[in-house]
């Protein structure tokens, strides 16, 4: 498995794990994972890409909406490779 992929793979589990806390701050907001943490909410899927792509030239990162069910985001969800 690549570097981009175990990140993306991380992420998504330590979010899943930690939903419902943010459900009460970030309903609908979008999160930028990185190294299983926060790096911050967002209120569009493009704000927090740019903001990624400006903090992470690495572009491992990965994005999530703050949602109560699991939504498939395409490459936003997997990551920016």
């Amino acid at each position: 498995m690549d570097q981009l992929q175990a990140e993306v793979d991380r992420n998504y589990d330590w979010f899943q794990r930690n939903l419902k806390t943010f459900l009460v701050d970030h309903d609908g907001d979008y999160a930028v994972l990185r190294g299983e943490a926060v790096q911050g909410f967002y209120q569009s899927p493009g704000e927090a890409l740019r903001t990624a792509l400006a903090q992470f030239p690495d572009r491992i990162f990965s994005i999530q909406q703050v949602v109560d069910e699991p939504l498939d985001l395409g490459f936003l969800s997997l990551a920016v490779d």
